[in-house]
């Protein structure tokens, strides 16, 4: 009998990790402690815009031309959003679905209990809800694709977070980008 039980439980012990919150670097990016190692994940199929001047922003001003300081403010929108999802300290379940290039994790977090976790229990889905990110659907399931393009499409519908407030640039952010062509 407790081999049965032991056999079921052994799936939660293989992918049910936590991991306690330690940085939120900005929009899309956080260090979790588990245990004796520090992860620095993405969170999740999200791309928050940055906050900080590197290539992509480089690349995106390029595109899109618009000021390096409208970028940066509406990427500085995105991390205060963040900071209020998440708090320092506080333990986080996750999973690794996979792994970028610069073998950072990807890490789908679960938000802990709340009114909107009934709707959007992970980082990911409540920070496009929200309008404060995109999807990065380039490598979701299609199941997954299917769900984040559909709360994009509300968000920008409803013109919430960087919808309202960065309309323009989001637009340009979504013409540039084939995986989001639902969202034109």
């Amino acid at each position: 009998m407790y081999k049965f039980i032991l056999i079921g439980l052994l799936p939660l012990f293989l992918f049910g990790k936590s991991g306690i919150l330690t940085t939120i670097v900005d929009g899309d990016t956080a260090i979790l402690k588990d245990g004796d190692k520090n992860l620095v994940c993405h969170l999740g199929d999200l791309d928050a815009l940055e906050m900080r001047e590197n290539s992509k922003l480089k690349r995106e001003i390029k595109v899109c031309k618009y000021s390096k300081k409208e970028f940066i403010n509406a990427g500085m929108d995105s991390f205060e959003y963040a900071k209020k999802i998440l708090k320092i300290g506080q333990t986080y379940e996750y999973t690794i679905p996979r792994y970028l290039k610069n073998r950072n994790p990807v890490c789908y977090l679960k938000i802990p209990k709340g009114l909107h976790v009934e709707i959007y229990p992970h980082f990911d889905q409540l920070m496009i809800s929200k309008g404060f990110a995109l999807p990065y659907v380039i490598f979701s399931t299609s199941e997954y694709k299917k769900l984040l393009l559909k709360i994009a499409i509300e968000a920008k519908k409803q013109k919430r977070g960087l919808w309202k407030n960065h309309s323009v640039l989001m637009d340009c952010l979504v013409k540039q980008r084939y995986s989001l062509r639902s969202l034109r």
